[in-house]
């Protein structure tokens, strides 16, 4: 009997010190951060206006966590950056363990980054676990007239949800105080993890707006840049952090000016 208390002693105090975890797939802990991107938009200066903006563009930092670090001094080193976007695939195995790795690297850039979720991030229990670390799956923000629409297209990964959520969007783009619309998610629509049934009215909801001005996506590990659909609306897929080379992009009205930037 003394034995079995000795241990129940022990035991109790390490899972009171954070030093036992329950599961690997555990949604959170005591010191994990929450709502990282609505706490980052506070950041930004969203009633001012900027004649332009520029921004970081790259992709799917999974568990290259020496690149990150060598990243976040790259992007330190540049002027004029706004802010940082990362188009999904934070993690590997959607776990919390490395949702945390990532942010203790990220969390040193001097501007503030946004995630959008990825189809390795919603492994497991992982959109539960990303929702709670990043917040809202979907969502969006408007600075300096530019509305950024985040949203879920990882069609494979359900069978009976609507992703993505083509009525939410077109409610995002009916938004007449934005000037211009960029969209960003992880898979794109010509890829072949996209759900084909809503392909063409995805490509078509994006297209019937005329402020629409960028489609940005990751998942693909490489970079591209283009029209696949010649309805005038530009694709664009980032770098992955292996690569060690990410996008800058400057908005001056609807000019788009891109460099690609390795590190």
């Amino acid at each position: 009997m003394l034995k079995l208390r000795s241990f129940s002693a022990i035991l109790l105090l390490l899972v009171s010190c954070d030093m036992v975890e329950y599961s690997p797939h555990q949604v959170f802990d005591r010191d994990s951060p929450k709502g990282i991107n609505q706490e980052n938009i506070k950041r930004l200066n969203l009633t001012g206006q900027k004649d332009k903006i520029s921004i970081v563009f790259i992709g799917d930092s999974q568990r290259f966590y020496e690149e990150i670090e060598s990243f976040v001094k790259k992007v330190n080193e540049l002027q004029g950056i706004d802010f940082v976007i990362i188009a999904g695939d934070i993690s590997d195995f959607g776990l919390l363990q490395e949702l945390e790795w990532v942010h203790n690297r990220l969390k040193k850039l001097k501007v503030p980054y946004f995630t959008v979720v990825g189809n390795h991030d919603v492994t497991g229990n992982g959109e539960e676990t990303f929702e709670r670390f990043y917040g809202a799956i979907n969502y969006s923000f408007t600075y300096s007239g530019y509305k950024f629409i985040f949203h879920n297209t990882n069609s494979r990964e359900y069978k009976t949800k609507n992703v993505p959520d083509l009525i939410w969007l077109a409610d995002e783009l009916n938004d007449d105080s934005a000037e211009h619309f960029i969209g960003i998610s992880h898979v794109a629509p010509y890829d072949g993890d996209f759900d084909k049934s809503k392909e063409i009215d995805y490509a078509t909801l994006l297209a019937s707006h005329n402020k629409f001005l960028l489609s940005l996506h990751g998942h693909q590990h490489r970079h591209s840049d283009g029209f696949p659909y010649e309805d005038g609306v530009r694709y664009m897929v980032a770098h992955h952090f292996e690569a060690k080379a990410f996008v800058t992009l400057t908005f001056e009205d609807r000019n788009i000016t891109k460099e690609i930037i390795h590190y």
